[in-house]
């Protein structure tokens, strides 16, 4: 059950953060936000690290695999998502996210050993879709073929979800704190570089409280805690449950919106979140032969 409680927590801090990237944009650019959360991010994990008297690893094969998380878990999903939503509808772009889950279920047998696709999982990842299309309504659907470089943004966003997951999964040793750590250090020195090459971060006026509250939220949250519970839950769940995650984010973000921003609750709402919590019961059950079990090449910190 600690297991689950973990995954709901995660989910929780992802689907918050489309509320605190709103309230960020009042008083910063994307790129900047992108930037701070990682920052913050990394300072705190690394404070963590020294306070347990460990030592991030440097060899070759930690900085190779800090560097793919980094770049393709954080940094290059961020700036094509931001790139695809001026162009594609929010709506559409959470269907197109949905890919993500959807190409990890079928992926992760051709590349994992202990991975199955089964029918019990393909009937999950259909009531997941359904639970998204329910969720921004049948219109949105009307948008694919619009913008196609946007729409490509938003996929190579979701396939980069997709691609660390299954990259993690097989080929990571690194104990989670530490990847954690090394992956937020090294995709905050990106992001920052970045920051100040396409935004003046210090150019404008002093930011108001909330955006800076966003900011602590994102960054503590969103970021740090949140990467440190993924990469303790993705050797334990695998990589098919874990990237269900991505049905159940943007239901959960709805219900923020609701309660932060005073967005109205619609019925679809209700029914996507029934829809994704079969969906995410189905593709975690799909295979009893799946035991949750440590990888001998893994100890966690």
């Amino acid at each position: 059950m600690h297991l689950l409680a973990l995954w709901l927590l995660l989910a929780v801090f992802w689907s918050g953060s489309y509320v605190a990237v709103k309230i960020g944009l009042d008083s910063f650019g994307p790129m900047t936000i992108v930037a701070q959360r990682m920052v913050i991010g990394a300072c705190l994990l690394y404070f963590v690290l020294k306070l347990r008297s460990e030592t991030l690893r440097t060899d070759r094969s930690a900085l190779v695999a800090y560097g793919v998380s980094a770049l393709f878990g954080n940094v290059f999903p961020f700036l094509l998502i931001g790139y695809g939503e001026l162009y594609v509808e929010s709506g559409l772009a959470a269907l197109l996210m949905g890919i993500a889950p959807v190409a990890t279920v079928f992926l992760a047998p051709m590349i994992l050993p202990n991975e199955f696709l089964t029918p019990r999982a393909v009937l999950g990842i259909l009531f997941g879709v359904a639970g998204l299309v329910a969720l921004v309504g049948v219109s949105a659907l009307s948008g694919i073929g619009g913008h196609f470089a946007g729409q490509i943004a938003i996929l190579g966003a979701a396939l980069c979800y997709t691609g660390t997951t299954l990259y993690v999964r097989r080929y990571v040793t690194v104990p989670p704190l530490q990847m954690a750590t090394g992956s937020l250090v090294l995709g905050a020195m990106a992001a920052c570089s970045g920051a100040f090459l396409f935004e003046a971060p210090f150019s404008g006026e002093m930011p108001t409280a909330a955006p800076v509250l966003a900011m602590l939220y994102l960054g503590v949250c969103s970021t740090a805690i949140a990467t440190l519970i993924y990469f303790h839950l993705v050797p334990l769940l695998g990589a098919g449950r874990m990237q269900q995650i991505n049905f159940l984010v943007p239901a959960l973000g709805t219900f923020f919106g609701v309660a932060l921003l005073g967005e109205p609750l619609k019925a679809s709402s209700v029914i996507a979140l029934g829809l994704i919590s079969v969906a995410v019961y189905l593709v975690s059950t799909a295979n009893r032969r799946m035991h949750v079990v440590i990888s001998p090449r893994v100890r966690p910190s």
